[in-house]
């Protein structure tokens, strides 16, 4: 191919050096004819069409050597096009990179405004400040309802659960002659995906799931909650006494609908969901990934569970025109081990992010050496700020997929998996190695240095 390049631009070179100077020579004076300090057939002639013939040859076969002892596939695209790809095809398991999937998906179906609602709801009377029955407390799949009291920003995206609240005083309540209950049943009540390992649950990877969490389905010691929706409503009773309302009932979770017919009588709504993925690509958030998978479910088939929120997952993003063929999902995050993704579609959601509607993917993918996920990677490279990538990482998994370049114009889009019988530290190597590659092949070499000057 470089041969023929190279045959291609020299003749390239004698066609314009015919065609320079059309003047007769009987109109020139007679000169001895200049000695070309560089061959008239050197390559020299036509650097960037070397470059870029060399440099993505170059790209490839070091992908390739660092690949292949595993199981892998690389993709990287270009303005122009493909530069290099080894099994863009191949389905692997994907680990945390499948985030992007979910996100992509989210945006498309509920669109970046939606917000998610939390509701008091009841079917009392409410007279001088007393509510002659239960609260309900309607969950809505709220991933990020909190009782922290930091403001909600754009980074770090959060609904004060004080916010609700506040608006159930302001409501008018002072007394609740009755409990307060949990309604969780806007997704099933499965509190943690069966494909993943045990550990992950008890060592505090990933919270409890449900439509009705806060602080991320954790209790105060980190580790998962085993009634979530539980926990909520007894955060909620204590903001509530704090601010003077009366509890006769205690809090309590009936375990199914209780809010059929209720009123309205306080909500609280989350940021937008653009915000709320940002932050769960930046910062990999495991709960995050899960319930926005449930609410897939929820929106195209009103069906509040994992594998009805995977399958709107590939089927609307084989809609959007992202590759699917042999993807397989079994749950959001990226923890099932026997989840399957493509290079072809992490590569295919990745130029999706380059859309307005979806820009929160490009917007929340961490920056080498500086946020999320890579904020202590890269350091001393040329990668630090030019790197913004999704990372992936479970046990024999490993992946990185996202843009290099600081113009998104000029920036190459990259996914790469990697599967296999590797240590974490191995795995990180993986993703240093490939991303250094990459970004080596952006910063082109002067074409004066790419062949050797005349002697």
């Amino acid at each position: 191919m470089i041969a023929a390049i190279l045959a291609m631009a020299g003749a390239l070179c004698l066609v314009f050096g015919a065609r320079a100077d059309p003047a007769p020579a009987a109109a020139r004076p007679a000169a001895a004819a200049p000695r070309l300090a560089t061959p008239l057939w050197s390559p020299r002639r036509a650097p960037m069409v070397l470059v870029s013939a060399v440099t993505a040859a170059n790209l490839q076969r070091q992908l390739s050597g660092i690949l292949a002892p595993f199981d892998s596939c690389v993709t990287v695209d270009g303005p122009g096009g493909a530069v290099a790809t080894i099994g863009p095809g191949r389905a692997l398991a994907g680990a945390s990179t499948q985030k992007l999937l979910v996100a992509a998906a989210s945006l498309g179906v509920l669109g970046a405004s939606h917000r998610f609602e939390t509701r008091a709801v009841t079917n009392a009377a409410l007279h001088d400040g007393t509510l002659d029955g239960d609260l309900t407390i309607v969950g809505g799949g709220d991933p990020v309802l909190s009782t922290s009291s930091a403001p909600s920003t754009a980074t770090a995206p959060n609904t004060p659960l004080s916010d609700l609240a506040d608006a159930i005083v302001r409501a008018g309540v002072r007394r609740i002659d009755g409990a307060l209950l949990a309604d969780d049943s806007r997704y099933d009540r499965a509190r943690a995906v069966a494909d993943w390992k045990a550990n992950y649950v008890t060592e505090g990877d990933v919270g409890a799931l449900g439509a009705l969490i806060v602080n991320g389905g954790r209790g105060d010691d980190g580790i998962a909650a085993a009634d979530p929706a539980l926990d909520a409503v007894q955060q909620l009773a204590t903001l509530l006494s704090a601010r003077g309302v009366e509890l006769s009932g205690g809090a309590s979770d009936p375990g199914r609908a209780t809010s059929v017919g209720g009123r309205v009588l306080a909500r609280v709504a989350s940021p937008p969901l653009d915000q709320i993925v940002e932050q769960m690509l930046t910062v990999s958030n495991d709960e995050t990934a899960e319930l926005l998978t449930r609410e897939l479910g929820v929106a195209r088939a009103r069906d509040g569970t994992t594998a009805a929120g995977t399958r709107v997952i590939v089927s609307e993003l084989s809609r959007l025109g992202v590759p699917m063929a042999r993807v397989v999902l079994h749950d959001g995050s990226g923890l099932a081990p026997d989840n399957r993704i493509t290079c072809a579609s992490l590569l295919g959601v990745v130029a999706l992010g380059a859309q307005p509607r979806f820009s929160a993917i490009l917007d929340g993918l961490p920056v080498a050496g500086r946020t999320g996920t890579l904020a202590g990677r890269f350091g001393g490279t040329t990668l630090v700020g030019r790197l913004r990538a999704k990372t992936g990482h479970i046990d024999d998994v490993v992946g990185l997929a996202g843009v290099v370049g600081s113009r998104l114009s000029r920036a190459e889009r990259f996914a790469f998996l990697a599967n296999g019988n590797f240590s974490t530290a191995t795995g990180e190597s993986l993703q240093d190695q490939t991303g250094e590659a990459i970004g080596r092949y952006l910063d082109e070499p002067d074409p004066r240095n790419l062949v050797p000057a005349p002697r």
